[in-house]
């Protein structure tokens, strides 16, 4: 379903909505927090578990970003 939807045109979509769910740049706290996904790792191959740290806003409940990290060393 997601395949045939240029990464390009969405984000310029999803900024767009977000400019319009937020009203006024006024001061927020946005949480970062790094999480480590269960059963994201990879014993067979050697691949360690996935790593992110996400910035959350929470006034909306919305993902402002999130990041891979090599390890959990950025936590």
């Amino acid at each position: 379903m997601f395949e045939p939807i240029n990464p390009k045109v969405f984000k310029g979509c999803f900024r767009r909505w977000v400019e319009l769910i937020v009203e006024a740049p006024g001061a927020q706290v946005i949480p970062i927090d790094g999480k480590t996904l269960k059963g994201s790792y990879d014993r067979q191959q050697g691949k360690s578990a996935l790593h992110l740290v996400s910035a959350w806003s929470s006034e909306h409940r919305l993902v402002l970003g999130q990041v891979k990290q090599d390890d959990k060393s950025m936590e």
